[in-house]
Order: C-alpha cells, then structure tokens, then sequence
C-alpha cells in the first residue's frame, strides 16, 4: 500500500479517490476555505494544515488544480518528502497564468487570441471564468484579449507520463450569443482544425514538461473561421467526476494511468454524453442537462502520441 495525498476536497477528485481507497491509504489536505465544488464529506476528512504529515509520509501527491499556491505547495510536499516532481519555476508560471500561456504560445507560433480590439475581455487566473469581465479597450488592466464571437470550442484530453503525451478525447461545446449552447464528447475534430491543433501540440509537448497528470487545451473557433489556443489546464476538464470522457463512456479509466497503467493504442467509446445549458450565461457555469446515449457503432479513437521533454 502507498500512501495517497490529495490536494484540495474538489468533487473532481472523486474517481481517483474511489479508484484507490480500498488500496492505498489516503489523506486530503484542504488549501482552501468552502467552495461549491467542494465535495462535503472529503471536506469532513480533510486536514487545513501540516498536521497531516504527523508520523504519515505521502509517496504521492494527486492535485487537479494549477493555480500558483496549489502548484507551489505540491512543489514543497516533494521535496520535503523526496518524491520525484517535474514542477519548476518556470513550468509552474506557464500552467498557472494566462499571460504566460499566451507569451509561450507566441513565442511557438501558436495561433492566439489578439488583444487590439475595441472591446476586450479581462481574464483572471481563477478557472470557470471567474472574475471575468467584457471592458472597452482603454478600460482594460491586466491579461486582456479581443471579445470574438465564438462558434466552438474544442476541448482536448491529453495524460503524459516520463516518456510520452497521450491524446485521449476530445470534446466540443457550441456557443450562441457568446453563450454555451450545447456540448459533445467523444468529438471528431475537423479537418482544417486538426492539423492547427495538431501542430500545436507538437510545439508545446517539446517545450514544457509535463508528468503522470491528465491535463487538457482549449481551441476556440470564431464566426470568421479563426482558430485560436486559449487555455493549457493542468487538470481534467469538468465532468471528469461523472467519468463523462472516460469509464461512463468507454473501456478506459483514465486514473489508472496516473497508477501505472499505460493508455491503449486505441479508445472505443460505445456512448455519448451531450450538455444542453438552459440557461444564457457568458462566465461560469449556467444549469445544464446531461443526456447520455448509447452510439449506434463505437467511435474508436486512436491515441496519438507525442515524444515527452
């Protein structure tokens, strides 16, 4: 048995959790206060301090979540306890900021967002658009980018370990009145966005580090046929926790990857999960349905991979 430290009590975490508590010895330690993606009996089990490693050393550190003191305590946990972490200033910057992503993307010649429009959209670091906000030009502070009319976007899946960056899944949510409509998983991407998205990937898995995690980039697609990289999240993407892209709807579980497994070659999905948002919301997360379906034939996905730095 290993000893398992879960950073954070966030609902996500629950198929990992559930994957390993009847094998490992698990611990939680809460960074912060109550959230409403929160699960409330993690936060019954959590620790708030150091506490938590009296006469108990964690051999593994499981943290979905990239903001800068997440990563920074992860960081402090490995070294203090001699496990192996491929977090570093300069990585932890890039996954934990906006302006640093968007500096790396053009630094690789990845395809962003432009910023010289009349009206701009003021971004935070906090995920599901918190703090978000749509200013004129003149009026915007901090990371700022052009408010475009969003066709889609395209969520992609990716799990790299010591070798390799694995291409899992990919999802799409379509947008009216800049608004989430409709979302689908499994998606196969467009051809004219595939070779975009394609190439994108190459670039950055030769330029940041990234080991035993699940992580996931969105593409975002405008009216006028752009496609531009918005955002590298160093977690699974939500509906993670519903196994929405993994165990719900195909032959994997992609946690045990984090536990030793390697992903297939190929992924057959024999369901669908679809999001329908009745309601208009710009930032956050509005109320949706999840409507699961069984597919007519498997959709097989085939697992491209990418060398690992």
């Amino acid at each position: 048995m290993k000893n398992i430290l879960f950073l954070g009590t966030k609902i996500k975490l629950l198929p990992i959790y559930n994957y390993v508590k009847d094998k490992h010895h698990c611990r939680f330690y809460s960074l912060e206060g109550y959230h409403s993606n929160n699960d409330l009996e993690l936060d019954k089990m959590a620790y708030t301090d150091d506490s938590i490693f009296n006469n108990w050393k964690p051999d593994l550190v499981i943290n979905l979540k990239e903001q800068n003191w997440y990563l920074q305590k992860e960081k402090e946990i490995c070294e203090r306890f001699n496990i192996h972490t491929f977090l570093n200033y300069d990585n932890m910057q890039f996954f934990s900021s906006k302006a640093e992503q968007d500096r790396i993307f053009k630094e690789l010649r990845i395809p962003t967002v432009p910023n010289d429009g009349d009206e701009v959209i003021c971004k935070s670091d906090l995920s599901g658009g918190t703090n978000f906000k749509i200013v004129p030009r003149e009026e915007a502070t901090g990371f700022f980018q052009n408010n475009v009319e969003i066709e889609y976007i395209v969520s992609c899946h990716f799990y790299a370990d010591d070798e390799k960056w694995y291409w899992l899944n990919n999802h799409v949510m379509f947008y009216v009145d800049n608004c989430p409509s409709q979302s689908y998983t499994p998606y196969e991407i467009r051809a004219e966005d595939f070779s975009i998205i394609e190439e994108s990937v190459w670039k950055l898995s030769q330029k940041i580090s990234v080991k035993n995690r699940l992580f996931g980039w969105q593409f975002l697609k405008d009216v006028d046929g752009n496609l531009y990289s918005i955002d590298f999240n160093l977690r699974p993407f939500g509906g993670f926790d519903k196994g929405s892209y993994d165990w719900d709807i195909s032959n994997q579980n992609w946690t045990s990857y984090l536990f030793g497994n390697k992903p297939p070659k190929q992924i057959f999905y024999t369901n669908s999960v679809e999001c329908i948002y009745t309601e208009k919301q710009k930032f956050g997360y509005a109320p949706w349905e999840r409507l699961k379906s069984a597919l007519p034939r498997p959709y097989i996905m085939e697992v491209v991979t990418y060398d690992n730095i």
